[in-house]
């Protein structure tokens, strides 16, 4: 532990300096790093359920990504994982759905599950939900979590006629800012640095960083949605994805809030992951629409 730590402490002061004297590098050299992927393996069972599905890889401006499918229903799903998770995650639903009714998708990011690469950033996952759906057609409910939320919302922000028809948004960050924040205070990064990355960041996004959150999406999303979180989530904090909701649906001043249909499904006692049997059966409740 004192050894990781005296890494951080290096390369925090590195960084740190560099900020100042060679701003540009700096700003790559940062941006590099927060796209840094470390890859979680997938588990035999996990590698038994993709297998029983189709794939196909798709290729992003460079970036590996993987999109598996089953079923062959007329109406089509979508599924987008989260940071250091892969498309495994999702075995418990694709499992208990109608597969003549639903054709069911799933996206492996880049540095994910069996997409290559070892980088991912927020423009490239969008391109890739982006590239999904202009292949699979309309999607009737896009299902996220963790990062994929923050990808879907994103997503939706930028093109708010996006063929998707509803969203499932479940342990979601609550924007890109909750990242910096995060990686400001891992790192130890100083004010100089910060404002490189910011930088660099909004060069590669289609949005300013600032505008690109739940509360943003929920103000403007004019479809259905099921906001689904854990209230002692440590990874993604709750308040802020509550405060969005509650507004949504209590006293938004938005002209159009009355037509919002804002679900929502608070836990207690999971985790981040989300993976309890009654967070599966709410999240197949609303893809099922009953």
């Amino acid at each position: 532990m004192k050894m990781k730590q005296l890494v951080i402490t290096v390369l925090s002061g590195f960084i740190n300096v560099t900020a100042v004297l060679f701003p540009k590098w700096n700003a790559e050299y940062l941006f590099d790093l927060l796209c840094k992927v470390k890859r979680v393996g997938i588990s035999e069972k996990g590698r038994i359920f993709l297998e029983k599905g189709q794939t196909q890889y798709l290729d992003i401006d460079g970036f590996s990504a993987a999109l598996h499918k089953w079923g062959s229903g007329d109406k089509n799903l979508l599924f987008l994982h989260g940071w250091m998770s892969n498309s495994q995650r999702w075995a418990p639903y694709v499992e208990q759905l109608d597969l003549n009714e639903y054709t069911v998708y799933a996206l492996d990011a880049p540095g994910h599950g069996m997409a290559r690469g070892n980088r991912l950033n927020l423009e490239v996952y969008r391109k890739a939900m982006v590239q999904s759906i202009d292949l699979i057609g309309e999607v009737e409910t896009l299902v996220c979590h963790s990062l994929g939320s923050l990808v879907g919302s994103y997503g939706y922000l930028h093109n708010e006629k996006i063929a998707i028809n509803r969203f499932i948004i479940m342990g979601a960050p609550s924007g890109v800012d909750a990242i910096f924040i995060y990686f400001k205070d891992l790192v130890g990064l100083s004010k100089k640095a910060m404002q490189n990355l910011e930088v660099k960041i909004n060069e590669v996004l289609q949005l300013p960083h600032n505008e690109i959150g739940i509360a943003q999406f929920i103000e403007k999303v004019e479809r259905p949605v099921l906001v689904v979180h854990e209230r002692t989530d440590r990874i993604t904090p709750f308040e802020p994805i509550r405060v969005a909701s509650e507004w949504a649906s209590n006293g938004s001043p938005h002209p159009k809030r009355n037509q919002k249909q804002i679900a929502t499904f608070f836990t207690e006692g999971q985790d981040h992951n989300l993976k309890s049997t009654e967070t599966v059966d709410r999240v197949l409740q609303f893809i099922n629409n009953r």
